[in-house]
């Protein structure tokens, strides 16, 4: 049995899913993979909605949303440790995670993937209890987007207000690094397009570790673009390592993010989770 939990948060998606709305439900039907559907709302949570699939004993759970609702979606299965494949059709058409596993933007080709059924488990990343699919930056350091055209005097005060800080590490209880950095990021999976290194493989078992060194004012407007992609291996300095397990020793309070939320700060451990998710992904996927 197929279950939809369909999540239109932002006004823009709230408006693009009453826009194509009926053409999904018909697509739906055309692959012979229509279901269940229930939309959130205040009270009837993305976190209620999968317990409902569970307890229904639905085979797939297919989220049409956002990359959050698909990470909501996944933390309660794998809590509830219910053997359930996951799809996702997401609502924007910048969704990094819809690029990564090879989802396209396009609802129809989104509906053949999900009816092609490519099923791969994928690692998931924890910490404190908490488990993502993407990456977990450090630090405070967000790095602005860069608008379309000449490059801004607004954008370029964000840049230089950007500072170096300390990390502590310890790779699998093995060797320890101490570095100030520009950057910190303990990947898991991400969307390499126009980046360098092709990182985060979900289905290695392996945390990447990337390391972006202290950078000059100079360096900082000359690899603006880098930053902004957050492709920090395209930068010189960037040094990459491999690990299951990372202890984030310091220092202390140092505040550790998933898409841009801080979760937790220093001292903290990402690891590789024991369980994993069975996912639908498509023939274009980074892995």
């Amino acid at each position: 049995m197929y279950f939809y939990i369909f999540d239109p948060g932002k006004d823009k998606e709230v408006k693009y899913f009453e826009r194509i709305q009926g053409r999904l439900l018909n697509l739906l039907a055309e692959h012979h993979i229509e279901g269940e559907t229930y939309r959130v709302t205040s009270i009837r949570t993305v976190e209620l909605l999968a317990q409902q699939a569970i307890g229904l004993e639905a085979r797939t759970i297919i989220v049409v949303g956002s990359d959050s609702t698909l990470n909501r979606t996944i933390n309660t299965l794998v809590r509830s440790k219910a053997d359930i494949t996951v799809g996702f059709i997401s609502l924007d058409p910048d969704s990094r995670l819809g690029q990564i596993f090879g989802i396209s933007p396009d609802i129809g080709e989104s509906v053949k993937t999900l009816a092609g059924r490519l099923v791969t488990p994928l690692d998931l990343g924890e910490i404190n209890e908490h488990y993502f699919l993407s990456k977990v930056e450090l630090g405070e350091n967000q790095f602005p987007q860069l608008e379309p055209g000449l490059f801004g005097l607004a954008s370029m005060r964000k840049f230089m207000k950007l500072a170096p800080f300390e990390v502590n590490l310890s790779l699998d209880d093995l060797y320890k690094v101490s570095s100030e950095v520009f950057g910190a990021q303990i990947i898991n999976c991400r969307n390499n397009q126009g980046c360098r290194v092709k990182l985060g493989d979900p289905t290695d078992k392996l945390l990447d570790i990337l390391l972006l060194n202290k950078l000059s004012a100079s360096q900082i407007i000359r690899y603006r673009r880098e930053l902004a992609t957050g492709c920090l291996d395209n930068v010189p300095g960037s040094t990459i390592m491999h690990a299951k397990k990372v202890d984030v020793l310091g220092p202390r309070k140092l505040p550790l993010s998933i898409e841009g939320q801080v979760y937790t700060k220093a001292p903290a451990t990402i690891t590789v989770a024991k369980q994993q998710i069975k996912m639908i992904v498509g023939k274009g996927r980074q892995f």
